[in-house]
């Protein structure tokens, strides 16, 4: 494999940029406050979808009561307006004992409504206090939520400046190797974990450890400065 000294040397900074990106993106996955998010996140999911149960029961407990003061109001009128025929109909015995008598349904079923109207304000003061618990339980978790969003921020925030500052770095020394030296190296990378330079050390590949038999650490060290590992297939820095 065909490399100068130079080349060499943008290699071996490469390598060394590509570990350190290696270690920070798997401490950025790692950060306790992603799995903290995501866990605020899902119970205040959890949260929210009660809330909107809750406001859909106030919204029919509001409906109920009203649709009870309605027919309450209705019949007070009928109430009246009976009353008013009862008293202008005074001699007329027949009349006055039909209107007198639904009268008496009038106030029966007004009665009942007020039975309704106090079982439906019951219910909309659970609710109420209910969609009170709820709010405030939402606000916990809001500040909460928030709390975790500012520390992955802070930490993680220098993380992705670090990653961003290398990546640009490795990009420079990428763009000056041969075409194919790079193609190779990055070939090698995907295939090896991110480590695609190992270095020979008496006899051995620094990486994958496997001693090079005599015969192949001939030809090894025939392509210095840079073979490939008989093992691994890694690029192997020879005499550096």
């Amino acid at each position: 494999m065909k490399a100068d000294t130079k080349d060499l040397a943008t290699l071996l900074s490469m390598q060394h940029i590509d570990m350190e990106l290696i270690r920070a993106k798997k401490k950025l996955a790692e950060l306790p406050q992603r799995a903290q998010i995501l866990e605020i996140r899902k119970k205040k999911q959890a949260v929210e979808e009660k809330q909107a149960k809750i406001a859909a029961m106030r919204k029919e407990a509001d409906l109920a009561a009203a649709r009870i003061k309605d027919e309450d109001e209705r019949l007070a009128g009928r109430q009246r307006e009976t009353q008013e025929k009862i008293e202008e109909s005074r001699g007329d015995y027949r009349s006055v004992e039909a209107l007198t008598k639904d009268m008496g349904g009038i106030t029966k079923r007004r009665e009942t409504l007020e039975e309704d109207l106090a079982e439906a304000r019951g219910k909309l003061a659970q609710i109420e206090k209910v969609q009170s618990q709820i709010t405030a339980a939402l606000e916990k978790i809001v500040v909460q939520e928030n709390a975790y969003v500012s520390s992955f921020q802070k930490e993680g925030g220098g993380l992705n400046a670090g990653i961003a500052g290398a990546e640009k770095q490795r990009s420079e020394l990428a763009a000056s190797l041969p075409a194919e030296l790079l193609a190779e190296y990055e070939k090698i990378a995907r295939k090896s974990g991110g480590i695609a330079l190992a270095r020979l050390a008496n006899g051995s590949c620094s990486v994958c450890r496997a001693t090079i038999t005599e015969g192949k650490l001939l030809q090894v060290q025939a392509e210095a400065p840079l073979s490939t590992c008989p093992a691994c297939k890694r690029m192997l820095v020879v005499g550096e």
